[in-house]
């Protein structure tokens, strides 16, 4: 799945992690501001990490993602574990509607008589 977007609020932002040399990834955390509230775990990995850098806990942003998910097994005799992740590839502030005022409207006179002809 791809190509999903979702609208929160930054809770956390946590440091970028070096699993392994050719492998980084950094999380960050949002909250939905619906009914029912979710709170949402992304990561962004390889050279995306930087992309949280210009947002502060509290801004509202717009987060676009792809759905990941995989099996785990620590062994053939244990159970298999499924994991999902919501891989982060674009992030941005969303802007407050300002209410803006409507211009006076200047009144429009009557079409004459002679505006209706076909001609």
């Amino acid at each position: 799945m791809s190509n999903l977007s979702v609208e929160g609020k930054v809770k956390r932002i946590h440091d970028e992690q070096v699993i392994s040399d050719r492998f980084k990834k950094r999380e960050f955390v949002i909250e939905t501001e619906e009914q029912y509230p979710q709170v949402l775990m992304f990561q962004l990995v390889q050279d995306k990490t930087n992309l949280v850098d210009q947002f502060s806990t509290g801004d509202k942003v717009e987060v676009f993602f792809n759905l990941r998910g995989r099996e785990w097994q620590k062994d053939p005799s244990a159970e298999v574990k499924v994991f999902n992740t919501l891989d982060a590839w674009r992030i941005q502030k969303v802007e407050a509607m300002q209410p803006t005022d409507m211009p006076n409207a200047e009144p429009v006179a009557p079409a004459s008589p002679e505006d209706d002809l076909p001609f």
